[in-house]
């Protein structure tokens, strides 16, 4: 585990690690602006109310919202635009350390999409639904930060293992692995929490997580595929 993270963090200065961590903060910049022109538009356009200066205001607030929760929500747009550059992260890690694993097959790209948008919505989901629990949870120190680890750490370590484990495994194959070293994947899951929450680090957070996921994967022994 240690050194599965040791690796990802050791392998960041790879150039093909570099371009995927550019290439992800650059998209969720380009789809912050967009949502924000968007926004910009669609008020504007709709002209609530019947006044050129109202409804230029009405639309420049709207626009500064939408900013405010788009940047809010950064991180997370940065892990959905991440999921494009997974496979090439992936294939530069098994280069560098596991030279002699077979070659993955290629996720297409509806895949990586449905992927991506998955992982954010399921997290978004759970986390609003538990949040009269942390609220509830605020009452004993310590209890509503451990939910949120325990929680986006089972989610982020699923994910990623999948996305990871399926470039080599058939689905129901890499299923049964995860259930299998479910707590090391866990803990995994809890460790790329904790990469997400750090300032400037959590825009990294989705290319080390990659790497250290693929890096923890290969690692397995996963000749027993089935319980």
């Amino acid at each position: 585990m240690v050194e599965s993270l040791r690796r990802a963090f050791a392998q960041l200065p790879d150039p093909v690690l570099r371009r995927a961590l550019v290439g992800s903060v650059l998209g969720a910049c380009l789809a912050t602006v967009l949502a924000v022109v968007l926004s910009w538009w669609l008020v504007a356009s709709f002209g609530m109310f019947g006044n050129g200066i109202a409804d230029t205001v009405a639309a420049a607030g709207g626009a500064v919202l939408v900013l405010i929760g788009a940047l809010i929500f950064f991180p997370s747009t940065v892990m959905v635009v991440a999921g494009f550059f997974l496979d090439s992260v992936a294939d530069a890690v098994e280069a560098r350390y596991w030279p002699n694993v077979a070659p993955p097959r290629r996720r297409g790209l509806r895949e990586v999409m449905v992927a991506g948008v998955s992982l954010l919505a399921i997290s978004l989901t759970m986390n609003l639904i538990l949040l009269p629990v942390y609220a509830f949870a605020l009452l004993i120190p310590g209890l509503g930060l451990v939910l949120f680890y325990c929680l986006n750490g089972y989610l982020f370590g699923r994910e990623f293992f999948d996305a990871v484990a399926t470039r080599s495994l058939e689905p129901a194959d890499a299923r049964a692995v995860r259930r299998r070293y479910r707590g090391r994947i866990l803990l995994a899951g809890v460790i790329i929490t904790v990469l997400t929450t750090v300032p400037v680090l959590n825009l990294a957070a989705p290319i080390l997580a990659t790497a250290f996921m693929t890096n923890l994967f290969r690692g397995l022994d996963i000749s027993a595929r089935t319980e």
